[in-house]
């Protein structure tokens, strides 16, 4: 008996035992594949996307501190080469089941320009957040407030607007 459905599961006798086993693994990896695509997992793939996301905007900033150029510029090169990665993932991997009628076009760049508007506003409300929660607690609280707070808003708008369902 299927342990998910309810229904009998009935078995050939002339299979044996290492077929079944291979039936029931393809079978459980194509039911996880289901749920880590699904839209209840889209947070925590979110996560992972920034997680992932982080690491990238370091190494580059590093690599741009060591070709010499200042701190300001470096930054802000391994901010774009960040925020350019984190879309591509979020295209391929949080919002893979929503895809683009064509990676070409007017419809690829209208959704690339809302990520970043949805980004830009989403660091805005992260500096807004710290500005005002540290006049009252310490930076690193205060931080984690920001961060907090655009976290949502960003999940929220690129879910909404940048990979809505359909765009047009």
């Amino acid at each position: 008996m299927d342990i998910y459905s309810g229904r009998q599961i009935l078995v050939r006798r002339s299979l044996h035992l290492p077929e079944i086993e291979v039936a029931l693994a393809v079978r459980s990896v194509d039911r996880i594949a289901g749920l880590l695509g699904s839209g209840t997992l889209r947070p925590f793939r979110f996560g992972a996307a920034g997680a992932i996301t982080f690491p990238v905007q370091l190494g580059t900033l590093f690599l741009f501190k060591e070709a010499q150029l200042g701190s300001l510029m470096a930054y802000a090169l391994s901010l774009f080469v960040a925020v350019q990665f984190n879309f591509v993932i979020s295209q391929a991997f949080v919002w893979g089941d929503r895809p683009l009628e064509s990676m070409f076009g007017r419809e690829l760049v209208d959704r690339w320009l809302t990520f970043h508007g949805c980004i830009a506003l989403s660091l805005a409300i992260n500096f807004a957040g710290f500005a005002v929660a540290q006049v009252f607690m310490p930076d690193l609280p205060a931080a984690l407030i920001g961060i907090g707070s655009s976290t949502l808003i960003k999940f929220f708008s690129l879910d909404r607007l940048a990979f809505r369902q359909t765009l047009g």
